[in-house]
């Protein structure tokens, strides 16, 4: 869901071949604020009659706010053609008119089909994404400061040399960290590698791609990455939608320019850190490397479940995140709105720090890698779920759990123009 304001097009996030971004946040899903209406007082909307978004855009009242959200989402939302009928005049703000406007059908896995659109402030965005310093709170800016917090290299009981990288955020300078990161791995010949994404709720597409791109190495350079499926209506944006494994860096941020190598690893595995936070182009790092015949070991609990993605695009002040397109990988698989399972449940237990062998999820990590099976949880092992438990960002050095990326309604993949 982020997009750096100089790369954005009227709507800020655009399908560019080289440059698919995700940004992704939040945990398992919720949606946008709370709808003031589900559309009891309807109004049939002949769409055709619609105006064009951008004849009404930044015209800043109320009302013409609303009919710029109402054409919007019919030019853009992947289920345009299942939005109910509302009446704008019964949500006080475009907001909950957006809210009003989302398809929340049941879908395959028995939950809203649409729980991951949302829209907010213009400056709230920018911050997550790391487009700007502006940021509601000193500690939010500061969790989004280092999206690799942590990479080590660790032995194994076993005597491999393992990897370890903490990757939290898909924001714009990740993927100068995660090359820095990367370039260490392999020059201290790492055998295999462990990816904490548990505090990942997604970011730019691009990134993920980089990632997923160094852990399986050259051969990968210019397989199917993802496929991006738009509505019947944007056949052409489906049309061009693929992306792929890329050799070198193709969306340049600070340090590395466009066209450095990336480091590449040419591991036949990788084990993912997961949770109900790992989300979106996390999910899309798992997904691509699967669909190209990597195998990717799951360990800790499952993930959220968004196989979706979407453009940013401003209006009045207000970044509007509607989803816009489902993503699969070269195995054409992409149906996971219940989450990718992990082959290793294994229980939280926040008291102990990232990057300890102690800490469950990396020891269970270290286990497989020697032995090749999952551990077995200790029943002392402390739950992350439900009001009375620990949660993860107890966990000293965790990310700040205030953030508006890791609150309902903010994960998703967003693509960079």
């Amino acid at each position: 869901m982020f997009v750096p304001v100089p790369l954005r097009r009227a709507a800020c996030l655009a399908a560019v071949s080289t440059a698919l971004l995700i940004s992704a946040c939040g945990g398992g899903g919720g949606g946008s604020p709370a709808a003031a209406t589900t559309g009891s007082a309807a109004t049939a909307v002949t769409t055709s009659l619609l105006p064009s978004s951008a004849s009404v855009a930044n015209q800043c009242t109320p009302d013409v706010e609303k009919q710029w959200v109402r054409s919007y989402v019919d030019e853009a939302y992947l289920w345009y053609d299942q939005v109910p009928q509302v009446d704008a005049s019964a949500s006080t703000t475009p907001e909950l008119y957006f809210s009003a406007l989302l398809v929340r059908t049941p879908d395959a896995s028995g939950q809203a089909t649409d729980r991951f659109s949302t829209v907010m402030t213009a400056t709230a965005a920018d911050t997550m994404q790391g487009l700007s310093t502006a940021s509601l709170s000193p500690s939010i800016a500061a969790s989004g400061t280092s999206p690799v917090p942590l990479s080590k290299t660790l032995t194994s009981t076993g005597g491999r040399k393992v990897g370890y990288i903490v990757f939290n955020q898909h924001s714009k300078g990740a993927q100068d960290a995660l090359i820095t990161a990367f370039r260490g791995m392999q020059s201290a010949g790492v055998q295999d590698l462990v990816l904490d994404l548990r505090y990942n709720a997604g970011g730019f597409l691009y990134i993920a791609q980089a990632a997923a791109a160094m852990v399986a190495g050259p051969d990968a350079a210019g397989q199917v990455f993802e496929r991006a499926r738009y509505s019947a209506k944007r056949a052409a944006d489906t049309a061009g939608g693929a992306f792929y494994f890329p050799s070198q860096v193709e969306v340049a941020e600070t340090q590395y320019p466009q066209g450095t190598p990336l480091p590449q690893l040419n591991l036949p595995r990788l084990y993912v850190l997961t949770s109900p936070y790992t989300c979106s182009a996390s999910e899309s790092i798992i997904n691509s490397l699967r669909g190209i015949g990597v195998q990717v070991v799951l360990l800790g609990d499952r993930t959220c479940g968004k196989p979706y993605g979407f453009h940013r695009k401003d209006n009045c002040g207000k970044a509007y995140f509607p989803i816009e397109f489902q993503l699969t990988n070269s195995a054409g698989q992409g149906d996971y709105t219940s989450g990718f399972p992990v082959q290793c449940p294994v229980q939280e237990n926040p008291t102990t720090p990232l990057g300890s062998t102690s800490e469950p999820l990396l020891a269970g990590a270290l286990h497989h890698i020697d032995t090749g099976s999952c551990p077995v949880v200790a029943s002392t092992a402390v739950q992350v779920r439900g009001a009375s438990r620990a949660s993860l960002f107890d966990r000293p050095g965790a990310p700040d759990a205030s953030s508006p990326m890791y609150q309902p309604g903010w994960n998703g993949r967003a693509l960079l123009q």
